[in-house]
């Protein structure tokens, strides 16, 4: 279903990539790789879960399908832009890593790459598309939970999604296992998601109830999100017993900045930059990453990786105007924003119940 934007959610957005970028580059924002991919996971589980519930609300079914086919339709085209021009930086820079690409594209393709890499099979320049298949793994579950969540359990949907998310975020918390699984794998990220569907079920719930709650200014929870992803650190090694519970940290910080995005406006947030951000920030997560992670222009360095980010933004600016954007408009034609007929046929059913529940005039 289509849905106005909101410029200071599109700014989130561009604060989660800035984030992802500024550590993988080597600025001082060491956790900026954790706290963006959790703003970008809590983000994704309101964003998704609001949808689904207007279509809820609007037909009173889904179309699993559709909602399906829109997120092909938005998610695909970039990857696989990436996917058939990486072979071509491979060999332009005579990477080894080009024998095996096929594997770790294919795991990315098919959004798998995180399980691939706990398998024991490095993905190269790919490595970073695991949090791609977190997403992904969770747009084909949700839903289908969702559906289930709706039809048996409605009235209590907000304490199931609460409880799960409670539940989610101890697990990931306190569960051990390998750093590597305990970084990349679906259940021990899908707190975050949950937690940003917690929220869109909360603001629903209070919509529904005529409530108002107060307006905040999304500027305070995104400075403070900026200043703990500086917090300082050692190495790997040293910080990795606080990765979980910091997760945990930055996806209520992540809740706090989605909720003041929604309800609040800053100009800082909702500005050009942040917001142009936030429009390629897939592409440029998809890019960047490739690049830094090349044989590009040498050594590992800073101004190298600055420099190869630059590059970045550009190809993932031209992605979303030759690419994304044009793709994106197949959704009209292929009807994918509008109802299937089973939901054309629930809203019918539903004015017909409504209408004979209506007292009747009396005769004259």
């Amino acid at each position: 279903m289509q849905h106005s934007r909101n410029r200071d959610l599109d700014g989130v957005r561009g604060l989660a990539i800035l984030l992802v970028v500024a550590a993988h580059v080597g600025l001082p924002v060491r956790w900026g790789g954790l706290s963006g991919v959790t703003l970008f996971f809590v983000l994704s589980g309101y964003l998704i879960t609001s949808l689904l519930l207007r279509e809820w609300d609007t037909w009173g079914a889904l179309s699993l399908w559709r909602f399906w086919g829109r997120r092909a339709l938005r998610l695909l085209p970039a990857l696989v832009l990436l996917l058939a021009l990486t072979p071509v930086l491979l060999a332009a820079t005579n990477d080894e890593r080009l024998s095996t690409y096929a594997v770790g594209a294919l795991a990315s393709l098919l959004y798998v790459g995180n399980w691939v890499r706990i398998a024991g099979t490095d993905l190269g320049v790919l490595n970073h598309l695991w949090s791609l298949s977190v997403e992904e793994q969770f747009y084909v579950v949700w839903p289908a939970v969702f559906l289930t969540l709706m039809t048996w359990l409605r009235r209590r949907a907000l304490a199931v999604v609460l409880a799960l998310a409670g539940l989610a975020t101890f697990y990931s918390v306190w569960t051990r296992g390998s750093a590597l699984r305990l970084d990349i794998s679906t259940e021990t990220n899908a707190f975050a998601l949950l937690l940003g569907v917690a929220l869109a079920f909360a603001l629903a719930g209070v919509r529904a109830q005529g409530w108002q709650l107060p307006a905040t200014s999304p500027l305070v929870p995104f400075v403070v999100l900026v200043a703990v992803s500086a917090f300082p650190s050692h190495s790997p090694d040293v910080d990795h017993a606080l990765f979980r519970p910091l997760g945990a940290v930055f996806a209520l910080l992540g809740v706090w900045l989605v909720y003041a995005a929604v309800s609040g406006h800053s100009r800082v947030v909702g500005s050009r930059v942040m917001v142009f951000f936030g429009t390629i920030s897939y592409a440029l997560y998809l890019w960047h990453q490739t690049l830094i992670n090349s044989r590009l222009l040498g050594e590992h360095t800073t101004a190298r990786n600055l420099a190869l980010v630059a590059v970045a933004i550009v190809v993932s600016w031209l992605s979303w105007v030759l690419v994304e954007r044009p793709v994106g408009r197949l959704r009209g034609r292929l009807r994918l924003d509008q109802p299937s007929r089973r939901q054309q046929e629930r809203r019918a059913a539903r004015a017909q119940q409504e209408e004979g529940r209506r007292p009747s005039l009396p005769k004259v």
